[in-house]
């Protein structure tokens, strides 16, 4: 069952491959970290190549990095008082109140620490106008350091998984708990930075 199922998949794959990859590259786009960490488990099964896969998230990261800061630019020359501009705002203001005094290790960590944050931190980049050395300073280094942890992650699912089953029912259900576990963490890290930030912000008012 398990062979042929993974040979099923490998050929699927290696007949589709290009469309592979760009669904790779626009996954990291729109959403990011659960893209990469599937990129990463199929890496680690042999059913993606790892040295076309890195390439084509870090290409795709730089995209979206590139189109964010774009229309946050764009946004600021021509839709300024828009009511969606208030909420970025509010939501940077929220999450990242530093943003003003250090965008770079406000724009560095927010691809990390929460999930669909990182849109609008970009956005907002492009719509503060932040400078472009800084920018792209601060993304690069986010963007490889991301890109390997969660590429590794994937990796880290697969090996666990094959660990402790290596039939292919139970190595899908041990990996869906695995992405159950990421988004609890994930979720009880954003709940600790909404803490920080509202404990700070009450001893500021004080």
């Amino acid at each position: 069952m398990e062979h042929i199922s993974l040979s099923v998949i490998r050929h699927f794959i290696e007949i589709h491959a290009i469309i592979v990859y760009f669904v790779i590259f626009f996954g990291v786009i729109i959403e990011g970290e659960i893209v990469v960490i599937l990129a990463g488990i199929f890496s680690f099964l042999g059913l993606i190549n790892l040295f076309i896969a890195f390439p084509v998230i870090i290409l795709g990261g730089v995209t979206k990095s590139f189109l964010a800061y774009t229309i946050g630019y764009y946004l600021n020359k021509n839709h300024s008082h828009k009511p969606f501009i208030s909420m970025m705002e509010r939501k940077i203001s929220y999450f990242l109140p530093k943003f003003n005094e250090r965008p770079f290790w406000s724009i560095f960590t927010s691809r990390f620490i929460i999930l669909g944050v990182g849109w609008f931190t970009l956005l907002f980049s492009g719509y503060k106008r932040v400078p472009i050395k800084i920018y792209a300073k601060a993304e690069s280094y986010s963007l490889v350091l991301w890109a390997i942890v969660f590429f590794g992650l994937g990796h880290f699912f697969s090996y666990t998984a094959l660990s402790i089953s290596r039939d292919v029912r139970k190595f899908l259900v041990i990996i869906l708990v695995f992405f159950i576990m990421f988004f609890i963490i994930e979720k009880f890290i954003t709940l600790l930075v909404r803490l920080f930030n509202l404990k700070h912000l009450n001893g500021e008012l004080k």
